[in-house]
């Protein structure tokens, strides 16, 4: 098999080989994946730790043999915090976007690509019994971040991203897709048993999986819908209190811690 590792902050994973092609995602710095298959300008990937497929343009990544690959895998990686860090070096500056995973040496410095880079910023705090307590706030510090499709940092996110991204940071790992998280967890039966950090889940007119939101207490949810916004929900759904109407419908609640 052959794998790569991305070397650019930030990059668009489009549906097919094209810049005109939906972005169904975003690959981050130092996510691992499987190549599938290598075009002259395009390469089609299966990102490792959520088997997502699309294609990332040749020159933003490098090839990893299977040796590489497994020291990445057995290693340990850090994660960047809320306020984003540097990979520096004398040519060059890395701007990493919070939730980026990153392999560090005792010296704090990251060699990839024949680079060798030193990091400076922030270092995600939390763990996972750290969940209930401190999800509400990590959540909330990205109210009013743009709705972006397919994006996910702080820069533009879309609903799934949003959940997936917190969740990441409690090293709870999430699917890609919000009906792909709907398949997970297990169901909350009850409006009244809600509690902090649950996901619900809305459908639309054809039944389909399409939003997911995070809920700060059994009534209040915030979400990513034209930008990460908070708002009230019911057995009915959320209402947008803007809008003077419910804009999304209520199919499921999925608790996974």
């Amino acid at each position: 098999m052959n794998y790569g590792i991305c070397t650019l902050a930030l990059v668009p994973l489009r549906l097919e080989q094209a810049h005109r092609s939906e972005m169904v995602s975003q690959v981050l710095f130092g996510e691992l994946f499987e190549i599938l298959d290598k075009q002259p300008d395009w390469t089609s990937i299966r990102l490792l730790e959520t088997d997502y497929l699309g294609w990332i343009q040749n020159g933003q990544f490098v090839k990893l043999d299977e040796e590489e690959m497994q020291r990445y895998l057995d290693g340990k990686f850090h994660m960047v915090g809320r306020q984003g860090g540097l990979l520096i070096n004398d040519t060059k500056q890395l701007a990493l976007c919070h939730g980026t995973k990153i392999y560090l040496t005792d010296e704090n410095v990251w060699q990839i690509a024949g680079d060798k880079l030193s990091y400076q910023g922030d270092i995600n705090p939390y763990i996972r019994n750290q969940f209930k307590t401190e999800i509400a706030q990590l959540a909330l510090a990205y109210k009013d971040t743009p709705y972006l499709w397919g994006g996910r940092s702080q820069w533009g996110i879309d609903c799934s991203g949003f959940s997936q991204l917190i969740y990441s940071c409690f090293d709870l790992s999430l699917p890609r897709d919000a009906y792909q998280q709907a398949e997970m967890g297990q169901t909350v039966d009850f409006i009244s048993e809600i509690k902090v950090g649950d996901l619900a889940f809305f459908d639309n007119a054809e039944g389909r999986i399409t939003h997911v939101g995070i809920m700060l207490d059994r009534d209040t949810i915030i979400h990513a819908s034209a930008k990460v916004r908070i708002d009230r929900m019911d057995s009915e759904g959320i209402f947008n209190q803007e809008l003077n109407r419910y804009s999304h419908r209520l199919r499921i609640i999925k608790r996974y811690v």
